[in-house]
């Protein structure tokens, strides 16, 4: 009996929600730098189970002042709970993601930052996507 291995990966759901948030603001993987506005989005955990992926995300929104931290976080959670069945393109991958569901694991909420003249909202999702099939 002969076993093929399938070799297609999972999208990197970072990549993924950048390009899925980036009309919102600018998008990365870490703190913006210039104008201290924008979303930080990291993978903090999460496993798969060879057929969908089930990562868990911490999206951090970036603002000099409260009310635009908190706005641009509830911006965040409305995109996100819309998220499902939506056709994401994404640099690199060979067709558009779609992502099979979302979770809100913790609502956005201010926390402190090192930074006295920025403020941050904090939100983490969990959610679940499939790999890209093979043609």
């Amino acid at each position: 009996m002969v076993v093929e291995l399938d070799e297609t990966l999972f999208p990197d759901i970072q990549e993924v929600l950048m390009a899925y948030l980036a009309p919102l603001g600018e998008t990365d993987t870490e703190p913006p730098v210039e104008d201290g506005i924008g979303i930080q989005i990291n993978r903090t955990g999460g496993g798969n189970d060879g057929i969908s992926d089930y990562p868990r995300v911490q999206i951090t929104c970036h603002h000099p002042d409260p009310r635009g931290a908190s706005l641009l976080a509830r911006q965040v959670a409305n995109r996100m709970e819309n998220i499902p069945g939506v056709a994401i393109d994404v640099e690199g991958e060979p067709k558009p993601i779609c992502v099979d569901s979302c979770r809100v694991d913790t609502p956005p909420e201010a926390e402190p930052y090192d930074n006295p003249d920025a403020r941050r909202e904090v939100a983490y999702y969990a959610l679940s996507l499939q790999k890209p099939w093979r043609r």
